[in-house]
């Protein structure tokens, strides 16, 4: 039950704590990092640990705002360390109206604790934090040196969090046997671990006409129009072209998503002349992003604008170009990796149940890993709430996963 009292009140501390990416329009993560760090220098008094250190790598982004990344190690005299990597920055709450509850007032209900954050990443935070605590009044003898990172910017690219830690201290902080467990997925019973992640593509359109009155639409040329059209045609190409079944993925098909569609126009009675439409493409590794790149371009090439147009200036051209604002190609870690192994042993024993190992569209920092030849596993239980309205965690969940990560830590017999 104190395990249980302890992660309920780690959480509403964070849930009250307003970490929105920068990015997003929020403050960032400075006041999330103080408190871990807080939390973390209580248990070293508490627990009166002696082998340890805790370093910031902070840095101050281009809008001035300084952003926080923690490194919190416990040496037991191992050859190998278990890293686990949490990140402190959030989404926006999105539109209120859609949640039942404050979402940066914790509410316990259910046995379910709801709030910004709770999920995604709360639940690696505190099952961190809650491991410390397991570990030190156990009195264990580890097997692997410990490794608690929490990182900065990651639903934003991880320019200023694990990236930039890659990119100016790696050596210091990694080696490449260590153990990386990133939690930062999960499904509701816990069993799928993450060893692989599509490619992803944004790619933005910007769709040029010309603006004229909306009472004269034979004035202009009707971006709108060639965007409505342009999206819904490229949607199901992409998807007609890019139709191959991996099973190992979360969904097993590559993505083609519009998610952004807007333009400069503000009153009713205007014909716009620019609009720009974002498309987010999860690429199954059977294709590469090069591939998705020369059929968009072939598709823009031959696009015919002037079939949907009733009336336009038809002495202008409608013109289509794109930027790219994230390419990242396909990641995995080798199944028979010891961070895998470990895991799987760890789930069986903690949850009773048979890992199953997997991939995923959605993005995590593992990529940054991976991409350097770390073997990395991504992990962790949730209701998959992560981003939504009413974003929530079982309670009992972010102890499941303290147990298992402690499960990796203890030494067995086998270990000797």
């Amino acid at each position: 039950m104190e395990l249980k009292e302890e992660a309920i009140k780690l959480e509403s501390d964070l849930i009250r704590i307003n970490s929105v990416n920068p990015s997003f329009g929020g403050k960032g993560e400075k006041e999330k990092a103080e408190y871990v760090k807080k939390k973390l220098m209580e248990y070293v008094e508490e627990y009166n640990i002696k082998n340890y250190t805790l370093k910031e790598y902070n840095i101050i982004d281009r809008c001035g705002i300084e952003r926080p990344n923690i490194v919190f190690k416990i040496d037991f005299g191992r050859d190998k360390a278990l890293h686990i990597i949490s990140h402190l920055d959030t989404v926006p709450e999105g539109d209120i109206s859609l949640w039942d509850t404050n979402p940066y007032e914790p509410v316990v209900k259910d046995g379910k604790i709801y709030g910004r954050g709770s999920e995604d990443n709360h639940k690696g935070i505190v099952s961190s934090l809650l491991l410390l605590k397991m570990i030190f009044e156990n009195n264990i003898k580890p097997k692997y040196n410990l490794s608690l990172i929490f990182v900065s910017d990651e639903e934003d690219g991880s320019e200023y969090g694990l990236k930039y830690l890659l990119d100016n201290f790696e050596d210091e902080i990694f080696k490449k046997d260590d153990l990386i467990i990133v939690p930062d997925f999960g499904t509701p019973t816990g069993e799928f671990v993450e060893i692989g992640e599509k490619g992803i593509l944004w790619i933005k359109f910007n769709i040029k006409g010309k603006q004229c009155h909306g009472s004269t639409p034979e004035n202009g040329l009707n971006a709108d129009i060639v965007a409505f059209n342009f999206a819904n045609e490229l949607y199901n190409s992409l998807y007609e072209k890019f139709d191959e079944i991996n099973s190992i993925f979360l969904p097993e098909y590559s993505t083609f998503e519009p998610t952004i569609l807007k333009n400069k126009v503000e009153n009713p009675n205007t014909i716009p002349g620019y609009v720009e439409v974002v498309f987010d493409c999860r690429i199954l590794p059977t294709y590469k992003i090069e591939e998705v790149l020369e059929f968009i371009d072939e598709f823009i090439k031959n696009f015919d604008f002037k079939k949907y147009l009733k009336h336009y200036d038809n002495s202008i051209k409608a013109e289509i170009t794109y930027e790219i604002l994230k390419a990242e190609n396909p990641n995995y870690t080798d199944e028979n990796a010891e961070v895998i192994k470990e895991l799987k042993k760890a789930i069986k024993n903690v949850l009773n149940r048979e890992a199953k190992l997997c991939g995923m569209g959605g993005g995590t920092v593992a990529a940054f890993l991976r991409e350097k030849n770390y073997a990395v596993a991504v992990w962790g239980i949730g209701e998959e709430t992560a981003h939504q309205p009413n974003e929530h965690i079982k309670i009992e969940d972010l102890v499941k996963m303290t147990e298992v990560f402690y499960e990796i830590l203890k030494w067995r017999l086998s270990s000797y």
